[in-house]
């Protein structure tokens, strides 16, 4: 195209086009630039090619959610606008051997000023697209065809919509017990219905926009639009005004008056804990027959602890962090979650790269093997991963030895750790220490052979073996394998064991209490036996001495083994390093990747569209992001 007058004109009439609008003369100019112009004809493709997908995807996501299109009778309308493509193709085809010598596609019937307008080539290329979009829905949707089919033979539409009195709005990581019966995203929820929630976060919407994100494991039930009850499980609650005659039921709570935001937890022993974010909540104590014998009223901040076996009433500050509230994406701080390394770059040196959060710099090359490359500290493609931890992006690889690099966490005033009130001066550096607070600190470590020298991850204070406040790995200072510390208050003969050294993946939690005076305690947790529950896990290693820090080391030195790291993360709590929930990780989502298409021919078929190398790809991945 020459001008940009002419493409801006050609995307207004594909618009037109794809929407059954396009009269005769700007169809007959959009024909001729198809014809003429390679460019026009890759645009053309381009933009049908997105078509389908988005109406592909439009059909699914409508029939999941039931707004707009809807199935009645036999039919949907993404089959009815399907067999519209094939037999608008048939026709043209056979018009096309029909039609008087040297009669055009551009002249015939006008419904007003405008109508359909369609050539053979373009009817060619939407048969080839429509197909696309029928069977790529129908592979990656199957139950949404199956509902239509089940529908179809004479489900009560009507009937089961009143009864509809909520729907799944959101899923991570999820896995449901029900019995067979297929429930996920978009999945609607009748008066009286049981969710058993084996892993992963569930965000339910009711009619009247209440909202409850569930943890898992939970037992939930949809008792009513207004009405749920959780027996076992944690779950967040927004309940705006119009839904005031919200009520929840546990064994030992009926809540009957909730106010803007409060988080609900259900043991199996019957015992609840109902935190208040926001608001007012107010409730009856029920007594282990399921009595009232107590009413309970909380504000904003405060937290209630009950048991109906000892029918006792504890109550205490209400804790935002034993909750997850919000399945939103986020590429930065959030949720207790100060600094993230997910090694998110491209296969090659890890020096200089500069991604994730909470950080003051780059990654720098401490020491490296002059005859190893500059590889030697390096990113390699593929995470680490252990049962219950979502990775994304690559891992850290260190090949060769005599390596360390390191980077600094953002202790500057006004970052990060400064803003949590983490940060302290010692000798004129800021560390992350300040007494009275913890810190948690989280990775995946993996090495290729064991008892073959020195490795792991280090916390220093500045560079240099000296100022090692903690080594997590092996043979450092002549141990074993265990956690060590040039600043620990028994010295190098008592650096603890962290047991048998394997060559899997380990994951560990580190725990540091500051205390008055550089009173310090360090707990290190090997593979905790839980990720969402502090009180469940025991420390493996506990140390004291001054673990103030400043800059995380990777070292890999001795021996010929690979030493690899991957999900670093730096926190104000248990939950917020674990990488259980983490805003932006997990979620599966429906991502469309797009490339540039070669220019097309005039003629398109189903055939070589899919051979193109620039064809939509769709991958279905688990996603922080959030």
């Amino acid at each position: 195209m020459n001008h940009a007058a002419d493409k801006n004109r050609f995307l207004t009439l594909m618009g037109d086009f794809c929407n059954g609008e396009i009269d005769q003369k700007d169809g007959t100019w959009l024909e001729e630039m198809l014809l003429a112009d390679p460019e026009a004809q890759s645009i053309y493709v381009d933009y049908m090619t997105l078509h389908a997908c988005l109406f592909s995807e439009c059909a699914t996501l409508e029939l999941t959610e039931g707004n707009g299109l809807s199935l009645r009778g036999e039919r949907t309308a993404a089959a009815d606008v399907d067999d519209g493509f094939l037999s608008l193709a048939s026709t043209l085809t056979a018009n096309e051997h029909t039609r008087p010598a040297g009669s055009s596609l551009s002249s015939g019937r006008r419904s007003g000023n405008r109508r359909r307008y369609f050539s053979w080539s373009t009817a060619a290329a939407l048969v080839g697209i429509a197909l696309f979009s029928s069977l790529f829905s129908y592979i990656a949707f199957p139950r949404l065809f199956q509902g239509a089919e089940q529908l179809a033979d004479g489900d009560a539409v009507g009937s089961a919509d009143e009864r509809v009195v909520a729907r799944i709005t959101g899923t991570q990581n999820c896995r449901w017990n029900n019995g067979g019966n297929s429930i996920g995203y978009g999945s609607k929820l009748m008066a009286g219905q049981r969710l058993e929630l084996l892993e992963g976060l569930a965000k339910i919407t009711f009619q009247d926009g209440a909202t409850v994100l569930l943890e898992s494991p939970a037992t939930f039930i949809v008792d009513a639009p207004h009405e749920v009850a959780l027996h076992t499980g944690r779950m967040a609650a927004v309940v705006p005004s119009e839904s005031r005659g919200f009520r929840v039921h546990t064994r030992s709570l009926d809540i009957f008056h909730v106010g803007t935001e409060f988080g609900l937890l259900a043991r199996e022993s019957g015992a609840a804990e109902v935190h208040v974010f926001n608001g007012i909540v107010k409730a009856d104590v029920l007594d282990s027959t399921g009595n009232p014998h107590a009413r309970l009223e909380l504000n904003t901040s405060e937290a209630a602890r009950v048991n109906p076996v000892s029918t006792t009433i504890v109550e205490f500050p209400a804790n935002e962090t034993a909750f997850v509230r919000s399945m939103v994406p986020s590429s930065g701080p959030q949720n207790g979650l100060l600094a993230y390394e997910g090694f998110e770059y491209p296969d090659g040196p890890l020096a200089s790269q500069n991604g994730g959060f909470g950080w003051a710099g780059p990654w720098f090359d401490i020491e490296a093997d002059s005859e190893a490359g500059p590889d030697s500290n390096g990113v390699s493609s593929g995470s680490l991963a252990v049962e219950g931890i979502v990775p994304l992006g690559n891992r850290a690889v260190q090949t060769a030895q005599r390596n360390r690099i390191r980077r600094s966490l953002g202790t500057s005033v006004g970052g990060v750790f400064d803003v949590a009130r983490l940060v302290e001066n010692q000798d004129g550096v800021r560390l992350v220490g300040r007494d009275g607070n913890q810190v948690y600190l989280s990775f995946l470590q993996r090495v290729s052979s064991v008892d073959d020298g020195f490795y792991g991850l280090e916390l220093h204070r500045g560079d240099g073996n000296s100022n090692r406040v903690l080594c997590i790995g092996n043979g450092a200072d002549g141990t074993g394998y265990g956690v060590t510390s040039n600043v620990n208050a028994y010295g190098p003969r008592n650096f603890p064991s962290l047991g048998q050294e394997t060559s899997d993946a380990n994951f560990y939690v580190v725990k540091i209490t500051f205390g008055v005076n550089n009173r310090d305690i360090a707990e290190i947790f090997r593979n905790p036996e839980s990720l969402r529950d502090e009180s469940a896990c025991k420390a493996d290693v506990v140390l004291k001495g001054n673990f103030t820090f400043d800059r995380i080391s990777l070292g890999n030195f001795d021996g010929s083994k690979f030493h690899e790291l991957d999900e670093i993360r730096v926190g104000t709590h248990f939950l917020a390093v674990t990488g259980r929930w983490g805003g932006e990780r997990g979620g599966r989502m429906l991502r469309a990747i797009t490339h540039q298409l070669p220019r097309a021919t005039p003629e398109v078929t189903l055939a070589n569209v899919r051979a193109r190398r620039g064809w939509l790809r769709f991958e279905s991945l688990l996603a922080a992001g959030l």
